[in-house]
């Protein structure tokens, strides 16, 4: 299935005016093309926009992005639709959901006869359902999600008629030929008349894009402000990849004070572009510009800070101690570094499809199946640690009650068991033959 019908004129399930909700912009972007770039990703490259006139402004809104790479065909509520004898997706002009869910749903096989109503639960008291076929739907619509899918030959005989969906459905339950699917998503929202609908849909968006987080302390604590922050970012016209370069500039000045003798404020400064290393992400998420390049800018200015951090407290040590010992030891983790870097760029190339070094650590899906050493089990214990929102945590602390002795010390001994650790990934991935097999 790859051709949906949008419905951006007319009635709605729940008796609302489906005209007036495309230009309702949240989060940065109008809801039509939120809606189109959703159903996009979802697996649909063919679109029919209903409108009520010719001119509608929806057209202006979805002109010149480079995002939407699907045909999209323009029709009015008054003209008559030529239905192919294929599967549609119906959407509603107010749906608000991901593409997961809308992917999940038009794997439905179809039934020529029947209607499917994406219907967020079974036991919904609005909706009154009888094994898989739905009998009765309240005026509001219920739990029904605002997306459906039916064959061609059924809606040119029903909806060519009403070009209302608050009249098709209806009329099509009551002849016993609707069917509920369950929702299987993240989230979905039906814009409404509220005054307030814009803001329950980005809060609903932000909600879910909180909830992406990875670890106890990103979750906790960096999220309270990376969220904040990404919510004033989504207003300007910043990129994903602007905020990734921006942020790791900040990071990357961490080095310079170590150097000059203040490991807290470099601790802090490291620390604070990790807090804020989530708004790239969060922006990407919402204004639904996430690719794989943007994964690679972020993951590659990321590295310049972790090498300012690398190199500032080494020399920073060896300029208040004059230890030669402080630069063998930023020599060796200096270059256990590069060599981190350019395996693991090789290895997300090469066997995953993600620009994102968290993906690394899903390298044991490969490794696995073989025997694990002793050594690959103790550093599986430690490897939490190896994430930046813990260990720039940690550098904090350890900056304020050790000072560089410590930073210089602690570093080291995990840069030698991430050494120890690729090093054993090297050998055993000897065996697998490089095909993208981890996808993320």
């Amino acid at each position: 299935m790859n051709h949906a019908i949008v419905v951006a004129a007319g009635r709605a399930i729940e008796n609302t005016d489906l005209s007036t909700y495309g230009g309702i912009e949240f989060g940065s972007l109008p809801q039509i093309k939120r809606l189109i770039i959703t159903a996009q990703r979802a697996g649909i490259d063919h679109f029919t926009i209903i409108t009520e006139d010719s001119d509608s402004p929806l057209r202006d809104l979805l002109a010149n992005d480079n995002r939407i790479e699907s045909s999209i065909d323009w029709a009015t509520i008054k003209e008559q639709i030529d239905f192919k004898d294929i599967p549609y997706l119906i959407l509603q002009s107010n749906l608000l959901t991901t593409p997961e869910a809308l992917s999940n749903f038009i794997d439905t096989d179809v039934d020529k006869d029947d209607i499917f109503i994406l219907t967020d639960t079974s036991d919904d008291p609005w909706i009154k359902m009888n094994e898989d076929r739905v009998e009765e739907i309240a005026s509001n619509g219920g739990k029904a999600v605002g997306a459906f899918i039916a064959s061609g030959n059924l809606l040119g005989h029903y909806f060519s008629d009403t070009k209302s969906l608050n009249t098709m459905i209806p009329q099509l339950i009551n002849e016993g030929k609707a069917k509920y699917r369950k929702f299987s998503g993240k989230y979905w929202m039906r814009l409404s008349e509220d005054a307030n609908t814009a803001k329950q849909a980005e809060d609903l968006i932000f909600n879910y894009v909180g909830k992406t987080a990875t670890g106890w302390i990103s979750i906790n604590i960096n999220s309270k402000f990376s969220l904040p922050t990404s919510r004033q970012l989504i207003k300007t016209p910043l990129t994903p990849n602007m905020i990734s370069i921006g942020i790791n500039i900040i990071g990357s000045l961490c080095g310079i004070f170590y150097v000059l003798g203040h490991p807290v404020i470099g601790a802090l400064l490291m620390h604070a572009a990790t807090i804020l290393d989530r708004c790239d992400g969060e922006v990407a998420r919402v204004k639904l510009m996430e690719t794989r390049k943007g994964q690679w800018v972020d993951t590659i200015s990321d590295q310049f800070t972790v090498l300012s951090f690398l190199l500032g407290v080494p020399i920073g040590y060896y300029l208040i101690s004059d230890k030669p010992i402080a630069l063998v030891l930023g020599g060796i983790n200096v270059s256990i570094f590069i060599f981190v870097v350019i395996w693991s760029f090789y290895f997300l190339s090469k066997y995953t499809n993600s620009g994102s070094l968290v993906t690394y650590f899903e390298v044991d899906q490969l490794v696995e199946p073989q025997k694990t050493s002793f050594m690959r089990k103790i550093i599986k214990i430690v490897r939490p640690m190896g994430r930046r929102n813990v260990y720039s945590t940690a550098f904090v602390f350890i900056a304020i009650f050790g000072g560089y002795p410590w930073l210089l010390g602690l570093t080291t001994i995990a840069a030698i068991l991430f050494f120890i650790h690729q090093f054993e990934d090297i050998l055993k991935l000897r065996k697998v033959k490089p095909d993208k097999q981890i996808q993320n």
